[in-house]
Order: structure tokens, then sequence, then C-alpha cells
């Protein structure tokens, strides 16, 4: 087995994992939240939305609460921000990669997809 094909199967390991235990995640969450509050409907309460926050400041914010109605929403957050980091790791594998192939080009192409990733996520 080549360098290549090997480099694809763990990113393929990756991807499947990160969607995989994304989906568990939202399932336990939203089990959580029916067995919570009886009802599937997500309430409008301003704490859950993250607009004007670091989406990151929200995820501490949550893991910080004590509450059990916030746990439900906190796995249903991290299973969706598993679901976006995934791409994120896959980038950072590609970066790997490509430096041991000393490929600059594909190198920089992917740290500045790197980068812009990096300030769509920290960015408020």
């Amino acid at each position: 087995m080549n360098a290549e094909s090997k480099f694809e199967r763990i990113i393929g390991y990756i991807l499947i994992s990160g969607v995989a235990i994304s989906l568990l995640l939202e399932v336990i969450g939203i089990v959580l939240y029916y067995h919570s509050y009886g009802q599937f409907k997500i309430l409008e309460d301003q704490a859950l939305f993250i607009h004007g926050r670091n989406f990151f400041n929200f995820l501490l914010e949550l893991v910080r609460s004590e509450h059990i109605r916030q746990k439900a929403i906190l796995l249903m957050t991290l299973g969706i921000a598993i679901l976006m980091l995934t791409p994120y790791v896959r980038v950072i594998l590609s970066v790997i990669h490509f430096a041991r192939e000393k490929n600059v080009k594909y190198v920089l192409i992917t740290l500045f997809v790197l980068v812009l990733l990096t300030i769509s996520l920290a960015v408020q």
C-alpha cells in the first residue's frame, strides 16, 4: 500500500468517525432533551443562540452549566461542533501530509484554507 492510499484511508476513517460521533451525540441529546422537557420543540431561549458570541466561548459556557436541560443542548451542540470540526481536522492532516511530501504548493494552499476555517470559527 502506497502512502497516498494510506493517507486517503485515514482521512476516510476520520470523516466517517466524525459523522458517526456527531450523530450519536445528536441522538443522545435529543432523547435527553425530550426527557427533560417532554417535547421536541426547542424553546427560543436567547441563551441558546450564538449571535454576537464566539462559538468556542458558547461551548465553554454550556460545558460549565450544571443544569440537566443545558446538558441536552450541550450534547446537541457538541454533535454539531464535531460535525463542523471534522473537515477542519482533515485540512490539518492534509497540511501535514503535503509537508511530508515536500509539496510546497499544496502546503500553502491547505494552510490558506486552514487559516480561513480558523477565522470563520473564532471570529464573533
